[in-house]
């Protein structure tokens, strides 16, 4: 490998040259190959220092004479340019972050005024800065590969396009397409990018390089720069996306600056529309709300990265429970390309699971998931099997039978006795203790927590339950496990609950009692949407189904008593077959994709004094819940972090990622303010389930927070 400074001499340009981040090579006709391969990494990303090498290859490549062109590439299986580094975009200061925003925009603006052709010739994923530098060249050509898609996901993530994405998207696909792809933060694949016009050509992986070869001979395209005649349709389409996103701006900033900075930006200069999105970039990088979204990104990562080696790989799974669980788990599994054998007592149970599977399948090839021949050769990886069979050969058992403790000891001393010694067993409990039923099962350090959440095709999380006395290669092999089929995992200690039901299981109550209360199930719900969750609580309780609902507030009641514990209106309901989406009815009436509020609930109620209830109100009785909770969590070690708490609660229910999670809402908020709040709660006759947990208080009186605490992160 030779390296060198980039001052290499003209006459030196056949030379390859190969840097820390970047290889350079020539092809023949004086064309110059720039291949992106970080060193010691699966991704390739911008940091500060490959901007400056970078730069400095640019700077050799401006000095060569009679160059043709530049084609920029990466030299990794399925990534292109992931963007920037955000682990080192989080650590940095206001004035850092400037320089970095600058840095991009020059070396980007440099690749742009090449006299010279340029091509990105990109297989992988072209995220952001990459999508970014895709941009800066003359043209682009795109592998036809699955992997290979292109989008700008910064809004997602608090910020925006800040290395000319606001200013050259709209000049190649029109200025409606760029907002919807900027708004939406959504990525495309190669075929969509070419009929949008990003994309000049989609070829087979192994036509890349000649086909990037051949659009150098094509030449720049005319550049369709958008100028003053443009004003009315910006100003129109700037109305229609700030009308669309008057809902979202207030928690994401980020939306409306993108909107505002694109659209008037195409009637400015380059320099001029570049400024800006620099100066947007750095009023929103400040924002608790890009710091949250950036942090729950990482965290994201994190759990994504494989932490097993590949001879850990689970490929025979037998799922125990053929109901809406474990079939859910078994589609999910089969197809990731592992092998099912999907058991139950009961013929009835276990055709409805199939049909439960294909439909999914068959859902999934509707929503442009999967493919028929990817749904047949899923299927049959599935073997239904009907009755207790050895279980010798399998790699792994998960339980996903009814929620009865009873009824799981006594099928794991089955399991115990079918499976072989070096068979892993897991239950899918969404609240009971890992620990009384492996210690029942004869066999505690073989069993351990796997819990998924329904829906499973849609939930990310996992939560990997310890039990007190599970081997803890177990659990490292069910977190590789979870990563192996695309889920996100938390390690969580056998508490009742664990992290995510014991903290949302308060505020679902929460908003029983305040519908009991008086409060209408329409406002409840509003008012959490207005809060930043995505589906109020009564619908979410709908589509939980309110037995699952009330059997879980019942494990936690008995664990905790009445703090935990569900008002009378959900037992009234239940006694009606009132149990939510799979009855058609429950707090709303369900027809199709339609629901509307139940009347009859509220009818039972008429003879109760009713409370008008504000939406700040409704707000805090029922936020306010969660972080008491959450606090508690934190405060008896339920998880090994507070980022772990809030990444599950993000995660696994949606709680309102601009938030960063409830833990890191207490902070913001400030404990001693949410002290006073729950203490005059308790005193207004609310109820006992509001008094402030120890940790709170103890932070009240301290000022300290929880993220610069001993366990914490600063």
């Amino acid at each position: 490998m030779k390296t060198e400074s980039l001052k290499t001499s003209a006459h030196e340009s056949s030379v390859a040259v190969e840097t820390s981040h970047i290889r350079r090579h020539f092809m023949p006709d004086r064309i110059c190959v720039l291949t992106f391969d970080r060193i010691g990494s699966s991704a390739n990303v911008f940091d500060r220092a490959t901007l400056m090498e970078l730069d400095r290859h640019i700077d050799f490549v401006e000095r060569v004479p009679n160059l043709r062109g530049l084609v920029l590439v990466s030299g990794k299986k399925s990534i292109f340019i992931a963007g920037a580094d955000l682990h080192a975009v989080s650590r940095m200061d206001t004035e850092e972050l400037r320089g970095f925003a600058v840095l991009g925009q020059r070396v980007f603006s440099r690749i742009a005024n090449l006299s010279l052709t340029t091509v990105a010739a990109i297989h992988g994923a072209a995220m952001g800065g990459g999508a970014e530098l895709a941009l800066a060249c003359d043209r682009r050509v795109m592998s036809d590969d699955s992997a290979t898609r292109i989008g700008w996901p910064e809004t997602s993530l608090g910020i925006l396009p800040a290395w000319g994405g606001c200013t050259r998207l709209p000049v190649i696909v029109g200025l409606a397409k760029a907002l919807e792809l900027i708004v939406s933060g959504k990525s495309v694949s190669a075929l969509a990018a070419k009929e949008m016009g990003l994309a000049d050509a989609v070829i087979p992986i192994g036509c890349l390089i000649e086909t990037a070869l051949e659009q150098i001979w094509l030449g720049s395209p005319e550049k369709r720069f958008q100028g003053w005649n443009n004003y009315v349709a910006s100003t129109f389409l700037r109305t229609v996306y700030n009308h669309r996103l008057s809902n979202q701006r207030r928690h994401y900033p980020a939306l409306g600056q993108a909107v505002d900075v694109t659209t008037r930006g195409v009637s400015l200069p380059v320099s001029e529309s570049l400024k800006a999105e620099q100066v947007a970039i750095e009023k929103l990088f400040s924002t608790d709300t890009s710091k949250n979204l950036i942090h729950h990104f990482l965290q994201q990562e994190r759990a994504k990265k494989r932490s097993g080696p590949e001879s850990c790989v689970i490929s025979n799974v037998a799922v125990v429970g053929a109901g809406v669980m474990g079939a859910g788990i078994a589609h999910w599994l089969a197809g990731r390309g592992v092998h099912v054998q999907l058991q139950d007592v009961r013929a009835e149970q276990l055709g409805r699971g199939m049909e439960s599977i294909q439909k999914l399948f068959q859902d999934g090839i509707r929503r442009g998931k999967t493919n028929a021949t990817e749904m047949r050769n899923a299927l049959d990886r599935i073997t239904p099997v009907q009755g207790d069979v050895p279980l010798r050969h399998m790699d792994l058992v998960i339980e996903a039978a009814t929620e009865r403790m009873e009824l799981k000891c006594a099928l794991f001393r089955s399991l115990v006795a079918r499976s072989g010694p070096r068979t892993m067993l897991a239950t899918n409990t969404s609240a009971l203790s890992v620990t009384r039923i492996a210690e029942a099962a004869g066999a505690p350090e073989r069993i351990v927590g796997l819990h998924f959440f329904n829906p499973v095709h849609r939930m990310q999380l996992v939560e990997i339950v310890a039990g007190r006395r599970t081997d803890p290669e177990l659990v490292r092999r069910m977190v590789s496990f979870a990563q192996q089929i695309g889920k996100l995992p938390v390690v969580v200690s056998d508490s009742p609950g664990f992290v995510v039901n014991r903290i949302l299981m308060p505020y679902l109550m929460e908003a029983a009692h305040l519908f009991e209360s008086g409060a209408a199930v329409g406002d409840i719900d509003a008012a959490m949407c207005d809060f930043g969750m995505p589906m109020g609580p009564m619908r979410l309780m709908d589509e939980i189904g309110l037995d699952v609902a009330a059997d879980v507030a019942r494990t936690l009641t008995r664990a905790f008593g009445d703090r935990l514990g569900s008002p009378a209106i959900l037992s009234r309901m239940l006694d009606q077959g009132l149990l939510g989406c799979k009855s058609s009815a429950g707090f709303y009436l369900h027809d199709g994709r339609n629901a509307k509020p139940n009347p009859e609930p509220a009818r039972w109620l008429a003879d109760h004094s009713a409370t008008r209830f504000s939406r700040a109100e409704l707000q805090q009785r029922m936020g306010l819940v969660m972080l008491n909770e959450a606090a508690r969590c934190w405060e008896e070690r339920v998880a090994i972090a507070p980022e772990q708490i809030d990444f599950a609660m993000v995660a696994g229910t949606g709680f309102a990622p601009f938030r960063g999670g409830p833990l890191r809402c207490i902070d913001t908020f400030g404990a001693a303010r949410i002290v006073e709040c729950l203490t005059d709660m308790v005193a207004s006759r609310a109820g006992l389930r509001f008094a402030p947990c120890v940790l709170l208080q103890e932070l009240a009186e301290s000022g300290a927070k929880i993220f610069s605490k001993p366990g914490g992160k600063k």
